[in-house]
């Protein structure tokens, strides 16, 4: 009896870690940025047009239910993020794009919907670690491009769309 129990556990067990959560992941890249940083570093703030962009974000996913905003650690990203996460009453969580697979599985790990702000090259990196599809980096001077992956019953959807205004 020990032993038919034991079993059923285990076939329990490896299909609950088998199933993948259901989730839609909104990934980003920061808005416009200053040509430099005006104190001389390398972490400038958005420009103008870029404030309106990351406003412009917040109109895009009115609609969603978002249930944490992620960004990197500098004031581009941060920036960009915190329009959607204020208007839900969320705070910011800083990620490293030193780990971005652990942090792809992470998110994968987890059911809802996120939004994911990044750079020009770790944006279209983790958007293909979550959808399986190998995207390529983005121009420099490309601002607009969004990534939605969405995981059913573990199939990853990838589309890719504008966050073209004005």
């Amino acid at each position: 009896m020990k032993k038919i129990f034991l079993a059923i556990s285990l076939v329990f067990a490896l299909t609950a870690s088998a199933i993948a959560a259901d989730s839609t992941y909104y990934v980003v890249r920061h808005a416009e940025k200053q040509a430099t940083d005006l104190s001389g570093g390398d972490n400038p703030v958005l420009t103008q047009k870029g404030v309106k962009r990351a406003a412009h974000i917040v109109t895009i996913l009115k609609d969603e239910k978002i249930n944490a905003v992620y960004s990197t650690e500098t004031y581009r990203t941060v920036m960009t993020a915190t329009p959607t996460a204020a208007a839900r009453g969320l705070e910011v969580k800083l990620f490293s794009t030193d780990v971005l697979a652990e942090f792809a599985e992470k998110l994968k790990a987890m059911e809802g919907t996120y939004l994911i702000v990044a750079h020009s090259s770790s944006t279209p990196d983790l958007a293909s670690l979550l959808s399986g599809e190998n995207l390529p980096k983005l121009d420099e001077s490309d601002y607009e491009q969004m990534f939605k992956v969405e995981i059913t019953d573990g199939v990853a959807t990838l589309t890719q769309f504008q966050t073209t205004f004005e």
